[in-house]
């Protein structure tokens, strides 16, 4: 899922030089004074973006696009591994640009096969993790080697899948990348259902117009790690047979319909009054509190199953705790007796000075369910980062 896109903010995080190599050749661009622009006065810019031609617009707003998703934390964890790769060589002018929106924008200029590799990866792996995306491990340890013909019969049998289950997907290509780091990635595009949509023609007149777009499908397999993830719309009904039809095709052999590897967690240290909710400044994490939790007695109390309080927004972590004491005390139990089964943690996100702030609660439980597989992806990968960093989420 592409993250929000503001075309004058992203103009406003850019060096004006980096912009006017963007954007150089492109005549309405040349009246912008470039050297005289002050930091973030993106007018002069707007004016020029005004007066280019419909098709000079969008060829440059799927640059910037591109950008803005390569701008984020894993986004440029991405591009940092393909410019290690190639070219090594110009990682000391990547590291030199001041911003990560520049990082990404200097890449494009200057590193264009590391920019259109990092671009493709960033969008996979922004749904890595999430609620379509599964792993299995428990396959051969071994490196393959991509063929012609191994590439056709994946595109044979996923079509073969999509035609008899929904009668869709009579064609099917495969387009098969390699990463840095050894992971095969293999994106398999399909027609999707024909859709009627409203577009601004030539005269811009709304029109409708229908299309077939196309959905797509993304295997990653791990040779020395023996896994493959799947991404793919639609739950375990359509990925356990496109994990067999993978199989199949590129791997050779024939696959039980084994559950996919599930991560666990732990919350008992949660409990402990050295623990901290701790924060990286990059993550704009104003506060962090926890918002409800469960605990489920280790020794037998009549006629109770577990205590859950629901604490308050304004509670901090030193009164949660208080509250819990007291609360067992009522039971003649303390933290020690108790086991911490799930937990409500509330995330709230620095003010940009003009909204409200933005907050994210999410709810963790033992031993392996965490609902931020369903999280806008921006807010997302914050909490992934969090509860590995917290050390709620098990290696």
């Amino acid at each position: 899922m592409a993250k929000a896109f503001d075309l004058r903010k992203q103009l406003k995080l850019h060096d004006k030089h980096l912009l006017q190599r963007l954007f150089a050749g492109q005549e309405e661009m040349a009246t912008v004074p470039w050297d005289e622009l002050r930091p973030r006065d993106d007018e002069p810019i707007v004016a020029a973006w005004e007066a280019m031609s419909e098709g000079s617009r969008r060829h440059y707003q799927v640059i910037l696009l591109d950008v803005n998703e390569l701008k984020d934390p894993r986004g440029q964890k991405v591009l940092l591994e393909e410019l290690q790769w190639e070219p090594p060589e110009r990682l000391a002018e990547f590291q030199a640009c001041r911003s990560p929106a520049d990082k990404a924008l200097w890449a494009y200029l200057e590193a264009r096969p590391a920019f259109d590799s990092a671009s493709m990866f960033a969008r996979a792996e922004s749904l890595r993790g999430g609620q379509f995306s599964n792993r299995w491990n428990s396959l051969p340890k071994q490196p393959i080697t991509v063929t012609d013909g191994m590439l056709s019969a994946l595109q044979d049998e996923v079509r073969t899948f999509y035609w008899n289950r929904e009668l869709r997907g009579d064609v099917c290509c495969v387009h098969h990348y390699q990463r840095a780091g050894g992971a095969e990635f293999f994106f398999a595009y399909l027609p999707d259902w024909p859709d009627k949509l409203l577009v601004f023609d030539e005269e811009n007149q709304l029109t409708p117009r229908e299309e077939c777009y196309t959905f797509n499908n993304v295997f990653v397999y791990h040779p020395s790690e023996g896994a493959v993830e799947l991404i793919a719309r639609g739950g375990r009904k359509v990925q356990l047979p496109l994990r067999r039809a993978f199989c199949r095709a590129v791997l050779g052999i024939e696959v039980d319909d084994d559950e996919p590897m599930r991560a666990t967690y732990q919350l008992d240290h949660l409990l402990d009054p050295a623990f901290s909710f701790a924060t990286e400044p990059a993550d704009g994490i104003a506060a962090v509190r926890m918002r409800r939790i469960r605990l489920v007695p280790k020794v037998h109390l009549p006629a109770v199953e577990y205590v859950e309080p629901k604490l308050k927004e304004s509670a901090s972590r030193a009164e949660v705790l208080t509250a819990i004491d007291r609360l067992l005390g009522a039971y003649s139990l303390n933290r020690s007796q108790v086991a911490v089964t799930q937990v409500g943690i509330q995330l709230q996100f620095m003010s940009d000075g003009q909204r409200k702030p933005k907050t994210m609660t999410f709810n963790v439980s033992c031993p392996n369910t965490c609902d931020l597989k369903g999280k806008p992806d921006d807010v997302r990968v914050i909490g992934e980062r969090c509860i590995k960093r917290w050390e709620v989420l098990c290696d």
